[in-house]
């Protein structure tokens, strides 16, 4: 069987540099779960969160990027 991801949608609150977005994306591909991170360059306070929901759900991920310092909020799945 193969395994399917989700994609969810966040909302970030803060105004991030180029380099932050940048940071802030390579870091949580690397948290347990998430597969890939896409933040739209020309609406940078949207990300798209592609991730396994065999290993952590929708609001784990949010806590994710939380974690990572920033305000944000959970928009939807796509």
């Amino acid at each position: 069987m193969s395994r399917r991801n989700i994609e969810v949608v966040v909302h970030i609150d803060e105004t991030l540099s180029t380099p932050d977005l940048n940071n802030l994306e390579s870091s949580l591909c690397k948290d347990f779960g998430i597969e890939k991170v896409y933040i739209n360059p020309t609406r940078q306070h949207l990300m798209l969160i592609d991730f396994s929901p065999e290993d952590v759900n929708s609001l784990q991920v949010l806590n994710y990027v939380k974690s990572k310092g920033v305000h944000a909020e959970l928009i939807g799945g796509v």
